[in-house]
């Protein structure tokens, strides 16, 4: 009998193929201790192992690279630039000098990172974790002489199924025979989701135990839209998502209709779809979906998965990259974003008991200056090079943005007197995902350009409900009328002031939200790059009259259940 069990989607698509069992190569590191007369010789055979590490990543760098997108490639920059830090490297000097074997330093130093690294409250920086284990591995190996674990021997189609997958067995995934991933552990910003959504392979993770419940050579389903995995199925149930996957291909290639379309509504009104992007490597997929703009550079996620902070000049290429490839279109890049969900690890910040109300984002960025001065010097020298609008994130009161303004215009004001020459205004607005912003957003309109509502926060904050604790999930609620007041509240501050207003966060990607979002009067939309064409299929579909009328029922309901019905009902969605 064919047994169904649902897991966490990381990539999306449907997979068939025989079960590939991936298993890690056993390294047993040996507990005896040295003396000292062969220290010498265990730190030669560390810094050997360092040698050809440095090889062995640079050709996985390279043979990712060639074949998939800068994103997935960077991911052994990250493991390069390990093998490098001063600070990883004396631990396992030391623990040589006192006397340990070249494997049980390296063990050991790992252990340390790693521990720090899931201690943290990040799902984002508990997977880096695994960066270390695979790093760790990969010496200790070549000091032993071991091969790891290796996925280019298979040649037919197979669904990959292990524990975790670290990056560098990811490297060697072949999509020509690799038709779906199934892991116990990993998330969506793990390396191997990373690399499968580039590869356009199904994954899903969370399936605990996952080894155990399957054989070698079984036959399988994947399907990631929904998380499922079936395991032995029948001649009919293959039929069926055969057909699936046939329909979906069908409407991905539909889409492509939308390719040079304006987003308008049935009676004529625009909605600007713009992008979610994390760094130059997505340009791409904002050309190739035509967005008219990015709405949000997620520049987080260029001082991630690193040992230490970016330069001015590495940021300077970061953006000037993306703003010159996007033309005249206009590119919204959201200033560092780090605390809550999102941490830093090397700038050893002092634990918070509640991190999503603490020292983050703006917060942080006004008390350490330095850090804040380099990104606008960055951001200042780019904006010669394409349309940049500046966004400040989580911004609370119209102190903390009128401070961060006058660090942009000084640091402005003193490139231009350096070299001589004057810039256009850069345009500065605020993300709004503080109920205190929403509530005094007509008077920061008067002073900001722009605003960009981030849902995701807004909502949590409204709700007082912590959006990644599953004991109040059932209180995370897009839909309830408080949250869809405030951010009525914010669209009609704006169009009051005129300046325009945008959404960044989930409920842009959301069919029911965009409905009532319309009604509401909103302007633009900013979203991940494949969704794009599929909402403007739907925003032509649909009249901002008829949506205004929705628009007004919903703010008088009493729950979010009612504002379901009432969109449903509206819409024939029941």
């Amino acid at each position: 009998m064919p047994e169904i069990i649902t897991g966490l989607k990381l990539s999306e698509g449907i997979g068939f193929g025989s079960i590939f069992i991936s298993t890690r190569a056993e390294i047993e590191v040996s507990e005896t201790t040295i003396d000292k007369a062969q220290v010498d010789k265990e730190i030669s055979a560390y810094k050997e192992s360092i040698q050809h590490a440095h090889i062995q990543l640079r050709q996985l760098r390279e043979n990712v690279g060639s074949h998939l997108d800068e994103d997935s490639a960077a991911i052994f920059d990250a493991h390069i630039m390990m093998l490098d830090d001063p600070g990883f490297n004396e631990q396992i000097i030391n623990n040589i000098n006192n006397l340990y074997n070249a494997q049980k330093a390296i063990q050991e130093a790992g252990k340390s990172y790693i521990t720090k690294f899931e201690s943290l409250d990040s799902e984002y920086m508990k997977a880096r974790a695994l960066d270390v284990k695979d790093i760790c591995m990969r010496l200790i190996a070549n000091i032993q002489g071991v091969a790891l674990t290796d996925l280019t021997e298979v040649d037919q189609p197979v669904v990959v199924v292990a524990d975790e997958l670290t990056p560098s067995a990811s490297a060697q995934l072949d999509s020509k025979y690799v038709k779906g991933i199934i892991t116990a552990n990993g998330g969506t910003t793990s390396h191997s989701a990373i690399i499968a959504r580039s590869l356009n392979i199904p994954a899903v993770s969370g399936i605990s135990n996952i080894i155990s419940k399957v054989r070698h050579g079984d036959n399988v389903i994947i399907d990631g839209y929904s998380g499922d995995v079936i395991l032995e199925p029948t001649e009919v149930e293959m039929a069926a998502y055969s057909e699936k996957q046939k329909a979906q291909e069908e409407r991905e290639e539909k889409l492509k209709d939308y390719i040079g379309k304006e987003s308008k509504t049935l009676d004529g009104i625009n909605i600007r779809l713009f992008a979610n992007i994390k760094g130059p490597e997505d340009i791409n997929d904002v050309t190739d979906n035509d967005a008219e703009g990015v709405g949000l550079y997620r520049t987080e996620f260029l001082y991630m998965n690193r040992m230490n902070l970016p330069s001015e000049e590495e940021q300077f290429e970061a953006y000037k990259t993306v703003l010159s490839e996007t033309a005249d279109k206009p590119v919204i890049i959201r200033t560092l974003d780090i605390g809550g969900d999102k941490e830093l690890s090397y700038l050893n910040l002092p634990k918070e008991s509640n991190p999503f109300l603490g020292e983050r984002s703006i917060r942080f960025l006004l008390k350490n200056e330095e850090i804040f001065r380099t990104q606008l010097r960055a951001l200042v020298r780019a904006s010669e090079h394409g349309n940049l609008k500046v966004m400040f994130p989580m911004v609370t009161t119209i102190d903390e943005f009128n401070r961060a303004k006058a660090l942009l215009i000084e640091e402005k004001q003193q490139f231009e007197a350096e070299n001589d020459l004057e810039l256009s205004d850069i345009a500065v607005g605020i993300m709004v995902e503080t109920p205190s912003a929403a509530m005094i957003s007509d008077q920061l309109a008067k002073h900001v350009d722009f605003f960009s509502i981030g849902t995701n926060d807004l909502i949590q904050y409204t709700m007082a409900a912590d959006r990644l604790n599953d004991q109040v999930s059932d209180l995370y609620q897009p839909y309830h009328p408080s949250v869809l007041g405030l951010i009525k509240k914010v669209i009609d501050s704006g169009r009051s002031n005129n300046k325009w207003v945008g959404v960044c966060g989930e409920m842009a990607c959301d069919f029911k939200s965009i409905a009532l979002l319309i009604g509401f009067g909103i302007d633009e939309l900013s979203v991940s790059p494949k969704s794009l064409l599929s909402i403007r299929e739907y925003v032509s579909g649909i009249k901002k009259t008829d949506m205004e009328h929705l628009s007004e029922e919903v703010l008088s309901c009493d729950s979010a259940e009612d504002v379901l019905y009432l969109i449903e009902e509206h819409l024939n969605l029941t």
